[in-house]
């Protein structure tokens, strides 16, 4: 059904399009409003119009909304899997009403051979001038086409120009509440491709830092958040590097909490059949959100978080976000419980001792803070740590060569596990003598992270997927890892 032609009166002759606000013109036809008043305004009357009425006319006609039709447009799209439409505002009729006055965009069907082509959906920027539209104005007027294959190509259109829209603006300049409300609502379409599209361009426009409040504020993380766990597995990849960007931005972090991103992003995390992109991508987006207090609140009292961490520390593409989530929570109380009680003394010393971290590395570092946070105000600690070992690979960092943060953090952590007097008398007899250290090196500060983004904002993929929805996150994916 979605794929049949609307109902012929639910389309306005002006536009073309399926009416998001339908009235009645007093020759008892029925135009969308923005059309209307965007013909009063330019002083012209359509050749769809009855010849009796004429909209250059003063005083104005009077219009009436025809609520009864608006429902039942409402109720087809509904039915037909489609999104609803969009009012026009007064800008977008203007431009379409400069088109009937003789402003023509190049013709976008042809036929060749008998068959239906269409030339691509964004024309080139000095086409928006000539005919007096904005690149967003032509951007919304294809993606309110009821055709779902229209839909998808002008998405897939506007995810091109996104990606290398940093440089130049674009991405920035198409940020706006009306493009975003409809990738919305075409990210909720019954249609696959045009729902990777739409959440294809949602990543490329969460590349540009300034969006990313933007982008939470068009209500887009609870759409994002359901396709985390959707069917599909590109829809899946999406979702998640749209919530890893977004994340980056401290403002975003409870909200995005909030709304319910924790639980499906550990269920994306912990995947056996997604790729090691989403699956990055989702635990960056979980260390993000676990630098807010109330998100690391929330990760310590899911149950299945601290398994789905350790697991994932034993996968060599995946530990590095593991542990940085891990030494996260651990700086909480109700995080540190629910480490110790997960096994996590004995998960984090056992990568050590078996030099699954290279010694001196990053890795190393977030192991040691994960470590020092558990060992803070628990009495279980020591015992735990003493029978997994830990004693041991603490004292070869302790006493190793250089110093700095990770040698101050062994030595401390140490001190939980052999007792404090001894631990004092060899490394030192106060915390004075570690002038790195503030109150609580558990949790990862957002310098630690970042030299990695956004070269890593998505480490290398293993293969591009079947579709050709890769988006400018893809290349940053690619980048070489350092």
């Amino acid at each position: 059904m979605a794929d049949a032609a609307p109902p012929p009166e639910f389309v306005c002759p002006i536009s073309g399009q399926l009416m998001g606000d339908p009235v009645i013109v007093p020759s008892g036809e029925t135009f969308e409003r923005g059309c209307v008043e965007a013909c009063v305004a330019l002083g012209f009357t359509p050749p769809a119009l009855s010849p009796c009425m004429d909209l250059a006319a003063s005083p104005p006609p009077t219009v009436i909304p025809n609520a009864n039709l608006k429902k039942a447009i409402s109720s087809y799209c509904d039915r037909a899997g489609l999104p609803r439409p969009l009012s026009v505002g007064p800008e977008e009729g203007k431009s379409i009403v400069r088109r009937l006055m003789g402003i023509h965009e190049p013709s976008r069907v042809a036929r060749v051979n008998g068959e239906r082509v269409e030339d691509p959906p964004l024309p080139p920027s000095p086409e928006f001038a000539r005919m007096g539209l904005t690149q967003e104005e032509v951007v919304l007027v294809r993606l309110l086409d009821g055709e779902p294959s229209r839909q998808e190509g002008a998405l897939e259109a506007l995810k091109q120009t996104l990606r290398g829209g940093g440089e130049n603006g674009q991405r920035r300049a198409l940020c706006t509440p009306r493009l975003l409300d409809g990738l919305r609502r075409l990210m909720g379409s019954t249609h696959e491709g045009v729902k990777v599209s739409a959440a294809a361009c949602v990543v490329n426009l969460s590349l540009e830092p300034a969006n990313r409040v933007q982008l939470v504020r068009a209500e887009l993380v609870p759409v994002l958040v359901k396709l985390v766990v959707s069917a599909s597995p590109e829809l899946r990849d999406h979702a998640a590097g749209a919530i890893h960007s977004l994340s980056i931005e401290e403002k975003n972090r409870i909200p995005i909490g909030v709304l319910g991103a924790v639980p499906p992003l550990l269920q994306l995390f912990a995947s056996t059949v997604d790729g090691d992109r989403a699956r990055r991508d989702a635990g960056m987006a979980l260390y993000y959100l676990s630098l807010a207090e109330m998100n690391r609140s929330r990760l310590a009292r899911a149950a299945s978080a601290v398994p789905v961490l350790v697991d994932a520390a034993e996968e060599a593409a995946l530990r590095r976000p593991a542990l940085m989530v891990m030494a996260n929570i651990a700086g909480c109380g109700e995080g540190r419980e629910a480490l110790i009680d997960g096994g996590a003394v004995a998960a984090v010393t056992g990568l050590m001792r078996r030099a699954a971290v290279a010694p001196g590395s990053t890795e190393e570092e977030y192991c040691l803070s994960a470590l020092h946070g558990m060992s803070r105000s628990n009495v279980r600690f020591g015992g735990l740590a003493r029978a997994a070992g830990t004693e041991e690979v603490l004292r070869r960092v302790a006493e190793g060569q250089g110093g700095g943060v990770r040698r101050d953090v062994a030595w401390r952590t140490l001190r939980a596990v052999s007792g404090n007097a001894a631990a004092a008398g060899q490394y030192g007899d106060d915390d004075s003598v570690s002038p790195w250290l503030d109150d609580d090196v558990s949790v990862m500060s957002e310098a630690m992270a970042m030299p990695q983004f956004p070269r890593r904002l998505v480490e290398p993929s293993h293969g591009a997927p079947a579709r050709s929805n890769t988006t400018a996150l893809d290349r940053l994916r690619r980048a070489p890892d350092g």
